[in-house]
């Protein structure tokens, strides 16, 4: 049986996904915006999701939403710009992982399939990062929260106030109130000394190498 697919995009990359993905998967619904995307999870409870980050209503929202409204869903969320902090905050939204929306049709067969099978769609450029600040985080930052952690690695990397914000889908005001906290709890004595402490691992930038994905032979 094929699997079921949501769609969850702009107009012209829905299309695409539906070309690239022909004969392989049942696409089951399709949206315009996350809360056509929430409310079409709902009621399909398709297998798997391709959501677009920069869709309207945001994807990050979408895909909160449709973890909550079908936890059996594994979502891969889509994006213009790829790095490991756009990569985390869909993690922490509960994807199952992030790929690059110019993805070639045979990859992205290849990954629906893998991830139907129990994988995850992470570049395998970015997992040593991701699980150098997954062991940051345990073992030199216990009183911060995971936000916290990542925007703190957001500032460390140089990224603005705006920058983190945009990335993280919150506003600039909650991103202030963050750092705030997390110099009170660190004891340092600003924004520069916060971001200048236990440097650890640094995010890559936005450059990555071509997109590489394991999948199961």
């Amino acid at each position: 049986m094929k699997p079921s697919l949501l769609i969850a995009d702009h107009a012209a990359t829905r299309l695409g996904v539906r070309i690239a993905l022909d004969g392989a998967v049942h696409v089951c619904a399709e949206a315009d915006n996350a809360e056509q995307a929430i409310d079409a999870a709902f009621r399909e409870q398709p297998e798997v999701c391709l959501v677009g980050l920069e869709m309207p209503g945001d994807g990050i929202t979408a895909t909160r939403g449709i973890c909550r409204v079908a936890p059996g869903s594994a979502v891969i969320v889509l994006a213009a710009s790829l790095n490991a902090g756009i990569m985390l905050s869909c993690l922490h939204a509960g994807a199952i992982g992030c790929l690059a929306s110019n993805i070639g049709a045979a990859p992205l067969r290849r990954v629906v399939a893998a991830v139907r099978q129990g994988e995850a769609a992470i570049p395998r450029s970015m997992v040593l990062t991701l699980v150098s600040q997954l062991c940051e985080s345990a073992l030199t930052h216990g009183g911060l929260t995971a936000r916290e952690i990542q925007v703190l690695n957001m500032l460390r990397r140089g990224d603005t106030t705006a920058g983190i914000a945009q990335q993280l889908g919150i506003s600039r005001v909650t991103v202030r109130r963050h750092l705030s906290t997390m110099v009170r709890k660190t004891g340092v004595r600003d924004r520069a000394a916060l971001a200048a402490s236990s440097p650890g691992p640094r995010w890559p930038g936005a450059n990555q190498p071509p997109l590489r994905v394991s999948t199961r032979s």
